[in-house]
């Protein structure tokens, strides 16, 4: 079943609002669904007709987030919120592009090492059924924890009070996306597909990701590759889980896009 896009310059009516941090988190999906750009919502943005669908990127941390999302959510008035991108195993038995639904939503402070639970909007159709439509389509999928933190942690040295969590994720976005969900009474999913898995930890210059004028550019990887050369193969090893990462959340999409439309299309 293909996703036909909206013609130049119209606007579909907006049931499910996609959000992302990064464009490589969507890009295959975006190539795969042959996305249209909106340019009139002030931040990078793409729909398809027949999905009833806006994609937007909002960059990373959950400051970002919350801006991009009370704006779209206020302009678009969605019946659906996703948050997709990607996420960091803590426990083991999650490897590189495996996918997570969010049964539970939590908000963790590494300085303080406070761990709280964020509010739980209901999803649009129940977990294990979306997680049966995934598997059905060959991907490894599992519900989990999805656990925002304020900045990228290293979770050997600081991901302890996180482990007796139900195969819990980390990210940046989710949990402010969450909170905003259940404020605007909206249905709510959000999807990770794993980068790094419990014994792989993010390269330390991108800790700061999220913060205000944080200097992620070429400039910052080659300072730290430069302390030591033997790190190249830590970002190399990212970058290619990574595109693991992506492949199977742009076939993740569209598997529960199409599933969304069929269901709906019964009703």
């Amino acid at each position: 079943m293909s996703l036909t896009l909206a013609g130049p310059g119209a606007a579909c009516a907006c049931r499910t609002l996609i959000l992302a941090a990064l464009p490589l988190e969507v890009r295959p999906f975006l190539r795969r669904i042959k996305a249209g750009a909106r340019r009139d919502l002030g931040l990078p943005a793409w729909e398809w007709e027949a999905a009833g669908a806006v994609l937007a990127l909002t960059g990373m941390g959950a400051a970002a987030a919350r801006r991009a999302g009370e704006s779209l959510v206020g302009r678009l008035r969605p019946g659906l919120l996703v948050s997709a991108g990607f996420g960091g195993a803590l426990t083991p038995g999650l490897a590189a592009g495996d996918l997570v639904l969010g049964e539970t939503f939590w908000h963790y402070s590494p300085d303080t090492r406070e761990l709280k639970p964020g509010p739980q909007p209901a999803p649009p159709r129940p977990l294990p059924r979306l997680g049966a439509v995934l598997k059905q389509a060959g991907l490894t999928a599992v519900t989990g924890s999805l656990v925002t933190t304020s900045r990228i942690i290293h979770k050997g040295r600081q991901g302890e009070p996180l482990a007796g969590l139900p195969h819990p994720v980390l990210d940046l976005e989710t949990g402010v996306l969450a909170e905003l969900a259940a404020a605007q009474d909206l249905a709510f999913l959000s999807l990770r597909a794993i980068t790094d898995g419990p014994a792989e930890e993010i390269p330390e210059f991108l800790h700061a990701a999220g913060d205000p004028g944080a200097n992620l550019g070429v400039g910052a990887a080659l300072r730290w590759l430069a302390g030591d050369v033997r790190r190249l193969a830590d970002l190399l090893g990212l970058w290619r889980r990574s595109r693991i990462a992506a492949r199977q959340l742009a076939e993740a999409l569209t598997v529960l896009s199409r599933f969304l439309i069929e269901e709906r299309q019964t009703l």
